[in-house]
């Protein structure tokens, strides 16, 4: 390196007259190997098959999500501030519906001084039983008659009265 003017450099090397002298195996490894690495979407994406790859995986991914939360979990929800999940077996000529009060997925769970009675009937059609589940309790049980095994039992939650009133309809297949 040498300065004609003062501050200036003068630089006698030069990369690209340099490779254009150079032998295709030195240009191959002067492309390959000093460049920087391809981050993981555009290594997805470097070609056109793995391109339409890539968006078919985005797609399916996509639907999947869509028809699971469409169809998603019947047998639970929120009345009042409390998430509900049902079960429901037959047995021996009755069906047993149980109710649970989970913690909810986001927000504060409220306690039992918050919580209010939720009164729940649970039927097949043909017959039916109704309980109240209370403030402290966590879990109640309900047994019907039933001739023969039902596919699905309706189970109805409800808090508050007037219209203060929440609802909550579940349907529950029977195991």
């Amino acid at each position: 390196m040498e300065t004609k003017d003062k501050g200036q450099a003068v630089y006698y090397y030069d990369r690209a007259k340099r490779m254009e002298k150079a032998g295709p195996y030195a240009r191959f490894m002067a492309e390959h190997y000093g460049a920087k690495r391809p981050g993981i979407l555009r290594s997805l994406t470097a070609t056109r098959p793995l391109k339409s790859l890539f968006l078919a995986l985005m797609f399916m991914l996509v639907a999947v999500l869509v028809v699971g939360y469409v169809q998603g979990a019947k047998n639970s929800g929120t009345v009042a501030g409390s998430r509900l999940v049902s079960t429901a077996m037959w047995f021996d000529g009755h069906v047993y519906v149980t109710v649970k009060r989970k913690p909810t997925f986001f927000g504060r769970d409220a306690g039992p001084q918050d919580r209010l009675a939720i009164e729940i009937a649970a039927g097949d059609g043909s017959a039916h039983a109704v309980a109240v589940l209370q403030a402290a309790d966590d879990e109640t049980r309900l047994r019907f008659e039933a001739a023969s095994k039902p596919e699905a039992v309706a189970v109805l939650a409800t808090a508050g009265s007037g219209d203060d009133a929440s609802r909550l309809e579940m349907l529950v297949k029977v195991e």
